[in-house]
């Protein structure tokens, strides 16, 4: 029997390899011109690699291709051959292809709007390059989240990915992608104010462009710096960079860049009452939005022309451009996907810093058992407090009835208000105590009559009579949730509208709202014209004991009550508020068939 042997390749097929290896090179390094031409480029590498069953080499033709169609816009294209080189590289065992081709993918997926998809498969990219030191494509990585980060308005978060990329980039002599960093952060800085900053950096983005020759990242550049003019009004300046940035994104096929653009164009023509070049150029928007499946550009050029419609007083267009805007809009904010990039981040951080979490948990165990012992002494003492100054309070109403002295009764008047206000923290402290122990348990809601009830139990407050409750709930509402803390919430929102309303005006008024937000969130809304609260005093309000109104019968501790309670459900809270204007609470909840199984016992 012949020992197996494999043969040495030929002169000829090494010499085949060689070539189509050069020919993906130049391919690559052809698509900052002109990524159609890189596209036919691969594929006649793909023909021959095929001739010459070259696994790898058709891996990495897959891969190419991915990236080309993912930057012209056809994402189904782009996706499935991504898709097809993942799992050849992995079967190779090629880390480095396996990484490229990830990231090809979570591009997409961002690209598509769907960031946490797209975080998933950047953190993943990201450990194989770390792991093989590819510190290339770690800059990469680092932009394409600072780009997921910045969309979810996580500025600081974006910023700092940012300046990590383009210290990386200027550490290993990338420019391009010392330039990709600078383009993003310049748009940073003009959010802050900083003009000097946004000028440098988008500067620097250009001459490194121009230096490495590519041409669809420059495009890029040009947009930046239009961003600039447009904000400093220089609409001229602004108008010629938007051009000549969308007259390169259509030369290279970069569907999304010219999306951009267009967008822009069009909120320059509005600004300078050129209204029917904004249309034409939204309406183009709209359309490359669509062909590439991202809403964002979708909904923002929807806006634009909602914006139009409603400087031409057409109500009937202004409503349906309105509607899209919402629609689209809604597909892309989701709270779910902010909670997810959340818990990728703090699993990343886990997993990269394990020493410091470790540390971390140690001082968390110390601080909720000294948090342990504090309720549990606060809980006794409050319900210590509640016999004695129940009978102080019974007092009251016996010297009222027997005591005629009117300097007596005054004084009486005085020790009954601090002994209420007393009351009232021995009562909100026991809420509190009750809202952190509550074991969480699910029923149907009937936020009609919730609401009903709440606003019935504060029929005494001064004022009451005068105020306008104005009560807007989704009728095909059907949320399970605890009944218990959502009594809590819309409770101590509704009380705290009617105690700083402004009895000094004609028309106050509650406005209650009420609805599902998305498949697995709600929210509740309650917005007052009433005294409101300083800017300055806005972090603080939901601090133990704060209490921005002396004026108001208060503990101080209603609104630490209500943030625990949203909390307990995994929800969020929020506030916009101005002086003598009113203040508006808006509450986020997941429903609760969504929330962790184990705060459920179930």
């Amino acid at each position: 029997m012949q020992p197996n042997i494999q043969k040495e390749p030929s002169p000829d097929y090494k010499a085949q390899i060689k070539s189509v290896e050069s020919t993906l090179k130049y391919a690559m390094d052809s698509r900052v011109s002109s990524v159609r031409d890189s596209v036919d480029l691969t594929m006649q590498a793909q023909a021959k690699c095929e001739a010459l069953d070259y696994a790898e080499g058709l891996a990495q033709c897959a891969c190419q291709l991915g990236l080309f169609y993912m930057i012209m816009g056809d994402h189904v294209a782009a996706l499935e051959y991504s898709e097809e080189s993942l799992a050849a590289f992995t079967e190779q065992g090629n880390k480095q292809g396996m990484a490229d081709a990830l990231y090809n993918i979570s591009s997409i997926e961002y690209k598509s709007t769907q960031y946490h998809k797209g975080l998933e498969h950047l953190y993943e990219c990201l450990r194989l390059q770390e792991e093989i030191d590819d510190k290339l494509g770690q800059s990469k990585s680092l932009k394409a989240i600072g780009f997921i980060y910045e969309a979810f308005n996580e500025y600081a978060k974006a910023k700092e990915t940012y300046v990590k990329c383009r210290e990386l980039s200027h550490l290993i002599n990338d420019k391009n992608g010392e330039s990709n960093a600078c383009n993003p952060l310049s748009g940073l800085y003009l959010k802050e104010g900083d003009y000097k900053n946004a000028l440098e950096s988008i500067n620097t983005s250009i001459s490194l462009k121009k230096e490495t020759g590519d041409k669809r990242g420059l495009a890029f550049s040009w947009y930046g710096k239009g961003k600039i003019h447009l904000h400093l009004k220089e609409h001229k300046e602004a108008i010629e960079l938007f051009l000549r940035s969308l007259k390169i994104h259509n030369e290279v096929g970069e569907k999304m860049g010219a999306a951009m653009c267009l967008t822009k164009l069009g909120q320059v023509c509005m600004t300078t009452n050129r209204k029917a070049e904004a249309k034409k150029y939204l309406n183009q928007a709209i359309e490359l939005g669509r062909e590439i499946d991202n809403k964002q550009i979708v909904y923002k050029a929807y806006f634009e022309l909602f914006n139009i419609a409603m400087a031409e007083e057409n109500e009937s267009e202004a409503l349906s451009y309105h509607i899209k805007y919402h629609d689209y809009k809604e597909e892309v904010i989701n709270s779910e996907t902010t909670s997810k990039i959340k818990s990728l981040e703090s699993m990343w951080k886990m997993e990269s810093l394990e020493s410091e979490a470790r540390i971390q948990r140690e001082n968390n165990l110390i601080v909720e058992k000294k948090n342990e012992e504090l309720d549990k002494f606060s809980s006794r003492v409050s319900h210590d407090l509640r016999g004695p100054i129940s009978s102080l309070m019974g007092l009251y109403d016996v010297v009222k009835s027997e005591i005629e002295d009117e300097v007596a009764l005054k004084y009486f008047e005085l020790y009954h208000h601090r002994i209420t206000r007393i009351n009232q923290t021995i009562i909100d402290l026991l809420e509190l105590s009750k809202v952190k122990d509550w074991q969480l348990s699910k029923t149907m809601i009937d936020f009609d009559e919730m609401v009903a009830d709440c606003i019935e139990s504060f029929s005494y407050i001064p004022g009451f009579e005068k105020i306008n409750f104005e009560i807007e709930i989704d009728n095909e509402l059907k949320i399970q949730s605890d009944r218990s803390l959502m009594n809590t919430i819309i409770q101590n929102l509704i009380e705290n509208s009617i105690k700083y309303s402004r009895q000094n005006i004609d028309d106050p008024f509650v406005k209650i709202f009420v609805k599902q937000t998305a498949e697995d969130y709600m929210c509740v809304i309650v917005e007052d014209n009433g005294i409101g609260i300083d800017v300055k005093y806005q972090e603080k309000v939901f601090d133990m004991f704060y209490r921005a109104n002396d004026d108001v019968q208060g503990s101080g501790l209603g609104m630490f009550i209500l943030k625990s309670a949203v909390e307990k459900l995994e929800g969020e809270v929020s506030l916009v508020s101005e002086v003598n204007k009113g203040t508006k609470f808006v509450i986020l909840l997941p429903i609760l068939d969504n929330m962790k199984k184990e705060y459920l016992g179930i």
